[in-house]
């Protein structure tokens, strides 16, 4: 029996998966090699998984949302519903991370006010009409 080779096209899923398993990683300031002896992969194993290059099952889904102790549903965020005539658009990891970080500051703001200013200065940077609430 002779193998096929595998495609190079890298399903949607795949990839919003493996920026996910990235940036929860980068989040713990967690090498590869750490994750892959967390979860018993073999040695690049998280490279693949990161790139899309390799699909994840079910199995090793749960054993990764714990490992990088988030719940399941973590890697899914941001994913629109796919099927066969729709392409998916993830953020790329680097806007997600900003984006953490603005949130983060902004929850610290004590004043409501000021947040409020702050998301009115934003959508008007924005090009977006502000609604009155």
């Amino acid at each position: 029996m002779t193998k096929t080779p595998q495609s190079q096209e890298v399903s949607p899923l795949d990839s919003h998966l493996g920026r996910r398993i990235a940036l929860r990683r980068q989040q713990l300031n967690m090498s590869a090699a750490d994750l892959e002896k967390a979860i018993s992969m073999v040695p690049g194993s998280v490279a693949r998984f990161e790139a899309g290059r390799q699909s994840l099952n079910a199995t090793q889904l749960f054993t990764l949302s714990r490992a990088l102790d988030v719940p399941v549903l973590y890697f899914f965020e941001g994913l629109s519903t796919l099927n066969n005539n729709t392409s998916v658009e993830v953020p790329a990891a680097e806007y997600i991370t900003e984006a953490e970080r603005f949130l983060d500051a902004y929850f610290k703001i004590a004043d409501a006010k000021v947040r409020g200013d702050i998301l009115g200065l934003m959508k008007a940077a924005a090009g977006e009409q502000e609604e009155n609430a």
